[in-house]
């Protein structure tokens, strides 16, 4: 399905849809909150379409701006319940285990937002699930952020049954914002993080089964799933498809015409298309390090040197050099100041 708006990664219609009524309930119109985001009024009433990520972020900002409330975020992510999120909602409503459902999110949240990265992390007494933003945008990512953290959260609460349902959750925000008296999420505290944005749970919580698994209909929402994620894979972006093969081989990082032989084109024909996506292999390139280079600058115990060879550089100092120009410190101050 062809995405509307701009942006190289997608977000479903149905997230902006469910924003409109929360604006709606605040005396913003659709019109009012569409301006200069390029969509057109009647993306409200298609669900399910792939929205570009530019344009959505381009709303949220525009809805926070008028709105001025991070807490927002909390009830925004709130109603997006399991319905909301299409196959992907009942995909993990009907698993037997969180971990199978957790599972089916990593693997096919894709066919419903591209715009995060996530990974799931375990210690002795807690699960986390962390998120990290593939933009930049200091208005709309917290509050996109938050929505989705709640929206997990409050998924979890409801699949976990009454062996969760006072069980105390945590979401970290690298937001500064405070929002440790909320109220929208009962037993889950949010707190400030500058490490990262996730959602913890205590392990006892999400060790027992799910009490919705239904085997038949797991199998058919994965199936649509899995039917949306190859037609997501053939008919995306030229610059979504460069970045899913940047990321795939960051240690040793393709050049612009082993990526246009892999995408059965020419390099001239790979960086035209790529110009009509307002894009760049350099670009690209640069992106897809610099995020991977932020989220392993997180990682204390992990030396600059092994750092630097995880991204493909042959030494650190000329991942250093690098980085200070996309962040405009060094991956050392970076790091103490992460």
């Amino acid at each position: 399905m062809k995405t509307t708006g701009t942006g190289a990664y997608s977000i479903s219609s149905d997230y902006l849809i469910l924003l409109t009524e929360l604006a709606f309930e605040r005396g913003i119109s659709a019109a009012e909150l569409l301006i200069d985001s390029g969509l057109p009024e009647q993306i409200l009433f298609q669900p399910g379409v792939p929205v570009g990520h530019e344009s959505c972020l381009n709303v949220i900002e525009r809805f926070c701006n008028l709105t001025n409330d991070l807490g927002i975020a909390l009830e925004y992510g709130k109603r997006m319940t399991l319905s909301k999120h299409g196959a992907l909602g009942y995909a993990a409503q009907y698993s037997a285990t969180m971990g199978d459902a957790a599972l089916k999110v990593m693997r096919y949240v894709e066919t419903r937002a591209q715009i995060f990265e996530i990974a799931r992390a375990s210690s002795e007494h807690q699960r986390h699930l962390t998120i990290t933003p593939r933009f930049d945008n200091p208005v709309a990512g917290p509050f996109i952020t938050l929505a989705f953290l709640s929206s997990v959260e409050t998924i979890c609460r409801t699949l976990v049954g009454n062996y969760g349902r006072e069980a105390e959750s945590c979401i970290h925000l690298t937001c500064p914002a405070s929002l440790t008296g909320q109220n929208t999420l009962p037993h889950c505290s949010v707190i400030g993080d500058q490490r990262h944005n996730s959602l913890t749970w205590p392990a006892s919580a999400l060790e027992h089964p799910l009490p919705f698994f239904n085997p038949e209909l797991e199998t058919l929402a994965e199936q649509q799933l899995q039917t949306a994620l190859t037609s997501l894979t053939q008919s995306g972006s030229v610059s979504g498809k460069v970045r899913e093969i940047l990321n795939d081989r960051l240690q040793d990082m393709p050049t612009v015409e082993h990526v246009a032989s892999m995408l059965c084109m020419s390099a001239a024909t790979l960086n035209r298309k790529l110009k009509a996506d307002s894009s760049s292999f350099q670009q690209l390139k640069d992106d897809v390090r610099y995020r991977h280079a932020q989220r392993l600058l997180k990682q204390e115990d992990l030396a600059i040197d092994l750092i630097a060879e995880q991204l493909g550089y042959s030494d650190a100092s000329n991942f250093a050099k690098a980085f200070k120009a996309w962040s405009g410190v060094s991956p050392s101050q970076y790091r103490q100041s992460a």
